[in-house]
């Protein structure tokens, strides 16, 4: 706001001009200039970013619904971005200009300090069943023999729903962790295994297999 003193407004008039507005504040004559515009991106690349943008953002409330979102906030402390800048920074290359998910093997359905097992493999066993086996290596104090092993599943590229699957209380000791996929999963063929503590404060990042489900 700025004091114009004697002015066209001491002449009375008040309004705008261009990017001006003239008025009367406290008995004093002012004028204020208007904010620009903001325009709607229009370049190819921002409306691709966007669209980035926008699918990361629900992508995040899937992981929020599926109880994931926790880790996110762990691994992000004493970091100066909070967990969802930091699921944009890690997660963000998966998506295509489109907005769907272009390369599974980037998606981050978690992050954190626990390590992975060495040699993770996942075999067919059975119709329906997979043997996910490791090597059981640990190789920090923080990582236990008693740490469970997570494991969830995605549909397709523009469907973002993150289902979790019955494990049977498998830990990182065991070495191998043998489960099936329930019918009303036989079209997510996306799956991403990772190790959390016991008291569940810890994680590892997650690791992606795909799943295929044919004879």
């Amino acid at each position: 706001m700025k004091n114009i003193g004697k002015s066209i407004l001491e002449m009375g008039f008040t309004g705008r001009i261009g990017g001006v507005v003239f008025y009367c504040h406290r008995n004093q004559l002012c004028a204020r200039s208007l904010p620009a515009e903001v325009k709607a991106p229009s370049a190819p690349g921002q409306l691709a970013q966007q669209e980035r943008m926008t699918s990361i953002a629900i992508f995040y409330h899937a992981l929020k619904s599926a109880g994931l979102y926790a880790c996110w906030q762990k691994a992000a402390e004493g970091l100066p971005q909070n967990g969802y800048n930091l699921l944009v920074q890690t997660s963000l290359p998966a998506f295509d200009e489109e907005g769907k998910i272009c390369d599974f093997s980037k998606l981050q359905i978690t992050r954190g300090t626990l390590d992975l097992p060495c040699g993770l493999t996942l075999e067919r066993n059975v119709p329906g069943e997979w043997v996910l086996e490791w090597e059981d290596v640990r190789r920090r104090n923080s990582t236990r023999g008693d740490d469970a092993v997570r494991l969830y599943v995605m549909k397709d590229e523009e469907t973002f729903d993150v289902e979790p699957l019955e494990t049977g209380g498998c830990r990182r000791g065991d070495g191998r962790c043998v489960f099936r996929i329930p019918e009303k999963y036989e079209e997510f063929p996306h799956l991403y295994v990772f190790f959390c503590s016991c008291t569940g404060e810890e994680c590892s990042n997650s690791r992606y297999f795909l799943l295929t489900h044919k004879s």
